[in-house]
């Protein structure tokens, strides 16, 4: 006979795969008894993934999920992340996965075997007629409640009237061992402000005090990119660390504004950008003159980004999703061709003499910066203690950030190894990738008073940070001409990208 649905119990929250537990309501991790710290986003993958297990969860799934409309980010790298630190958490790999496989250019599905503990059931009450003399306790109803209780209980009425109908689960609860793993917490002094900075940000927060809004005058829908949109901007703040310039002031104008438009670069001779747009679809790269007309699509992947030039213009390295996660590929910029897969990892940038192309990865030691041949090959380890977005400078150093966060620290190796710099004072981005190396030095979008941002330059040799023009919009992505004379920046919604001049 078929039993009634109605009657079955519950299932829990609490579910068991492998060596591990897992609590969807309370959002705890455990192995074998000892609780695991996850991150929030890490484990609402593992949550939504446990709750289709053998289903396809799209990627567009999981980043509507985990970053609402209004976020501003690479949603491909923060999904890459966040899947990457998961699989640490529980020991797997994309290659030979255990729980979490990888379905190329799709997303992702749970294949471990899952367990899943039944809620405890509420016993229904006893009805018990005892027939006792009136000089007893007179219990002609006592409903047993919890199975504590039963044994004592049922030994006393076994006694009294002979016979008792107990009703109770058959298994015990299964103890669960809560034992939180030590840790320690890891103080980053490298983040304390010098003297030397808190004068510079004081003569900033003047500046911010002072000046005018900006007008921005949107771009006429009149689809004709010959007369791109223009911005008036403020003449650039009285710089912290310059003497009084006679060149012309740094001016911006919208060259790209259809659908969205993020990462821009130039290529090495500056006539060229290019970007990631969701125009046609899913992000793909895409190359346009300076000036934004005849935009042309390159790549085809599923989805793409994080475009770099190589040093003759001749090719573009991105990432993209790929079989066993993201993978770096290569791509002629005349748009000929398919992309070439090179090797798995997310941000490449290209060395000054071509040879080589920069990523970061987490295959050893967390995430790291290396290096591969653009012949292709076995990579090669470049940085020890945590790298990522490296970008070859043209003083014998590479430069990256230590984390894919905000406000990065940045760091820097010699190109034949040696001991990390992380003394470079002044230098924090906005993000990982609102920065640029140059030839007179880094470029970068700066966190100002009052919410607003600026372009900035960092020079290394002098360890001095000059401000150049204030920017309506806090951006996520910029680039910069190898001479430092013009940058390109998104705004903060990655729709927009402008172009900005005069930055002499």
């Amino acid at each position: 006979m078929t039993e009634n649905p109605s009657q079955q119990p519950s299932l829990s929250n609490r579910l068991h795969f492998g060596s591990f537990e897992v609590d969807l309501h309370t959002q705890e991790l455990w192995k074998e008894g000892v609780r695991l710290k996850v991150a929030r986003q890490p484990f609402q993958i593992l949550a939504t993934l446990l709750r289709r297990p053998g289903q396809l969860v799209t990627r567009e799934e999981l980043q509507q999920q985990l970053w609402s409309e209004e976020t501003f980010t690479d949603f491909n790298h923060g999904l890459n992340a966040a899947v990457n630190k998961l699989r640490e958490t529980l020991h797997d790999t994309a290659s030979d996965p255990k729980y979490i496989e990888t379905l190329p250019r799709r997303g992702y599905r749970f294949i471990g075997v899952i367990q899943q503990e039944p809620e405890p059931v509420a016993l229904e009450p006893v009805r018990i007629e005892v027939l006792v003399p009136a000089a007893m306790v007179q219990a002609d109803r006592i409903p047993i409640w919890r199975r504590t209780e039963s044994v004592a209980l049922v030994t006393i009425l076994l006694a009294i009237v002979g016979v008792i109908a107990l009703r109770s689960p058959t298994q015990e609860d299964r103890q669960v061992l809560n034992q939180q793993a030590s840790s320690g917490t890891t103080a980053n002094a490298q983040q304390q402000r010098t003297e030397l900075q808190l004068v510079e940000h004081s003569a900033k927060q003047e500046i911010a005090a002072h000046k005018q809004e900006v007008e921005v005058h949107p771009a006429k829908n009149n689809g004709d990119r010959s007369e791109p949109a223009t911005e008036s901007v403020y003449d650039p703040p009285p710089p912290v660390y310059r003497e009084a310039s006679t060149s012309a002031s740094p001016s911006m104008r919208t060259i790209i504004s259809d659908g969205g438009n993020a990462a821009p670069q130039f290529s090495p001779d500056g006539r060229r950008i290019a970007f990631m747009s969701n125009r046609s679809g899913p992000w793909q790269i895409w190359v346009s003159n300076v000036d934004g007309s005849h935009p042309v699509q390159l790549s085809h992947t599923d989805s793409a980004g994080t475009p770099r030039w190589s040093p003759d213009g001749r090719y573009i390295a991105f990432d993209a999703p790929a079989d066993d996660g993201t993978s770096i590929f290569v791509i002629s910029s005349d748009g000929r061709g398919t992309a070439r897969e090179l090797v798995q990892g997310q941000v490449p940038s290209f060395s000054r003499d071509g040879r080589w192309v920069y990523f970061a990865s987490d295959r050893s030691n967390g995430v790291q910066v290396w290096k591969v041949s653009i012949a292709g090959g076995a990579p090669q380890q470049v940085t020890y203690n945590g790298g990522f977005a490296a970008l070859e400078g043209t003083d014998g150093y590479i430069y990256y950030s230590k984390e894919p966060g905000n406000n990065p620290e940045i760091c820097r190796v010699f190109l034949n190894g040696g001991e990390e710099d992380c003394t470079l004072p002044h230098l924090r981005p906005r993000t990982w990738s609102s920065w640029a190396v140059t030839r007179n030095g880094i470029i970068f979008a700066e966190d100002m008073p009052g919410g607003r941002a600026a372009l900035s330059v960092y020079e290394p040799k002098k360890q001095q940070v000059r401000d150049l023009v204030w920017l309506p919009s806090p951006p996520v992505w910029m680039g910069a001409r190898p001479d430092g004379t013009q940058a390109v920046v998104n705004d903060s919604a990655e729709r927009r990208i402008s172009l900005v001049e005069n930055l002499r």
